[in-house]
């Protein structure tokens, strides 16, 4: 008899050290990490501090920081693999079904507009651009469209023809791959204006060319004088994530505005951070030497909650989509958490 209850002391000991192995699994399951996407560039500056502290905005799970160049950021969220990513309003309205099993839902604003038009023309307007060419970078990308926007908004569109030479009465727009591209030109003034993102811009006037005399036009502040922003890169996140940590997710506002205060004190550790995660063989964007305090305010991050957001949000897009019909697609509710 006593064997016998030692033997049936030995399997109850037996099934609850199996049962106890299995719920740390399960834990341990419910703890695989998250990834966080963004583009390299100033939405990745966005999450800079996140990157440098490893941030798990007190979920408990460890969070997997990349940055990619800005061609990948869309097939990333259109296969579904960040949990959490930063990417431009048009290419999220576009994708955020593609995954449909999961699809992603737009959290805030972060980033609302880093674009200024330069030259060294006297008495700079949008109805002055007529005879002249303006180097633009990204066509058919955010760039374009929104100067696109703003042309059509002061009934200026219809005078846009592409070209690399001034066309009288025509606002001649000449395209390039990238803002370092157009750099040179508009030093020996073979092109008199441009259209650049920051920390392009500065490093225009202050390193590139700064001898000549630069006027400036805010393109935000053409868009809306109000709030001298536009909705450009948002915060997705994955629904089944959004439901999971939906407390954590909500209050990421304190966070990013902890970023933005970091990076303007600590802008080669914010510029290393973000190029330490960057995929081997990528040229990064952003360099610590073309960055400082007046440079991260032009590039205007700050977070804007999803709801505060909406409304701008729909009038970019439709904005946009008069422009270029497949420039975005319009949202309903579901695409706003």
């Amino acid at each position: 008899m006593k064997k016998l209850f030692a033997l049936l002391f030995a399997l109850m000991l037996a099934f609850s050290s199996f049962a106890l192995v299995s719920c740390e699994q399960v834990e341990s399951g419910e703890k695989t990490p998250l990834s966080f996407y963004a583009p390299d560039g100033a939405p990745a500056l966005s999450i800079a501090k996140f990157i440098n502290d490893k941030e798990d905005f007190d979920t408990g799970v460890e969070i997997n920081y990349n940055v990619v160049s800005s061609s990948v950021i869309g097939p990333t969220m259109a296969k579904g693999d960040a949990d959490l990513m930063v990417i431009p309003v048009n290419a999220a309205s576009k994708l955020y079904k593609a995954n449909a099993s999961d699809p992603y839902v737009m959290t805030a604003v972060v980033t609302h507009g880093n674009l200024y038009i330069a030259s060294t023309e006297e008495n700079l307007t949008l109805e002055g651009l007529k005879g002249k060419v303006i180097g633009v970078i990204g066509q058919g990308l955010v760039p374009d469209l929104t100067l696109r926007a703003v042309l059509k908004d002061n009934d200026l569109l219809d005078d846009v023809v592409e070209g690399d030479t001034a066309t009288d009465g025509k606002i001649t727009i000449r395209y390039f791959a990238q803002a370092p591209d157009m750099l040179p030109l508009l030093k020996q003034g073979k092109l008199t204006v441009g259209l650049l993102p920051e920390p392009a811009l500065t490093n225009l006037t202050t390193k590139v060319a700064p001898d000549k005399t630069w006027n400036i036009l805010d393109l935000q502040e053409l868009y809306d004088a109000e709030t001298k922003a536009y909705p450009q890169a948002v915060l997705m996140v994955k629904k089944s994530v959004y439901n999971k940590f939906k407390t954590q997710i909500v209050a990421l506002g304190d966070y990013f505005a902890s970023n933005l205060t970091w990076i303007k004190e600590n802008t080669e550790q914010a510029v290393t951070a973000v190029n330490s995660v960057l995929p081997d063989g990528v040229t990064p964007s952003l360099n610590a030497n073309a960055i400082n305090a007046q440079v991260i305010d032009n590039c205007k991050i700050y977070y804007q909650s999803s709801s505060d957001a909406k409304q701008q949000v729909i009038e970019y897009l439709n904005k946009i989509i008069a422009v270029s019909s497949d420039a975005a697609k319009a949202v309903s509710d579901d695409f706003f958490a």
